[in-house]
């Protein structure tokens, strides 16, 4: 791995990437509404965007409780979407304080990243794939076809106790 990777492109910024689960109650326009204040807190703290995806409804991989209202609920559904972006390490806790105190935040994570692109797993491709059509990340696409890579067999050896 190269010691240089460039974390930001400006200066005393660090690149951030924040996964929200939204409630799966909300409607459509009001679950767009709900990730465009998060991107608006993060304009407001001069952040800025390098990529996201908009929140789709997913089944969950187990229910996730959250208390409303005084009464505990479970959740086997969620609309997930994330944003990357660059901000000054000193505005990422008010950001994450406006996520954890939305009424409709049913779970989140921050992670520090790299401003750089990253892969998309195929498997969250295939849901925006027709029937029949397959998929492939643009990064995985774009790599230049290369020589089969001849492999040879490998011995086992018997490692005595």
């Amino acid at each position: 791995m190269t010691e240089n990777i460039k974390q930001s492109t400006k200066e005393g910024f660090k690149a951030y990437e924040v996964g929200i689960h939204l409630l799966p109650t909300l409607s459509e326009a009001d679950v767009q509404i709900e990730f465009s204040k998060i991107k608006s807190q993060i304009e407001k703290a001069n952040g800025e965007f390098i990529s996201e995806s908009a929140p789709r409804l997913f089944t969950l991989a187990y229910e996730i409780p959250k208390t409303i209202k005084a009464q505990k609920k479970w959740y086997e559904t969620a609309y997930f979407g994330w944003v990357k972006f660059e901000l000054e390490a000193s505005a990422l806790a008010a950001i994450e304080k406006y996520v954890k105190e939305l009424d409709s935040t049913l779970r989140y994570v921050f992670v520090k990243t790299v401003a750089e692109d990253t892969l998309v797993s195929k498997d969250l491709l295939a849901n925006d794939a027709e029937e029949g059509e397959e998929v492939l990340p643009k990064a995985e696409a774009a790599l230049p076809v290369t020589e089969e890579v001849k492999t040879e067999a490998v011995e086992e050896e018997v490692i005595a106790e």
